[in-house]
């Protein structure tokens, strides 16, 4: 098996998150912006205003253990 195959099949709820996350912010950016570097800027402002709630409860999951 190649490694591309494998890091394919080896998707936990974790990377399923963040690739969501990613992509909702690059439409969103695309959807609001109509420049390049405006449309870039807001792209990780929004991965990083989605992604905070799912770190949040990573977090909180990890420290119940």
């Amino acid at each position: 098996m190649s490694a591309l195959r494998s890091a394919l099949f080896d998707w936990n709820l974790n990377r399923v998150a963040r690739v969501a996350v990613s992509g909702i912010a690059v439409f969103l950016a695309i959807r609001l912006t109509d420049g390049l570097l405006v449309g870039l800027g807001v792209a990780v402002a929004l991965a990083m205003v989605l992604d905070v709630p799912w770190w949040l409860y990573d977090r909180y999951a990890q420290s119940d253990k």
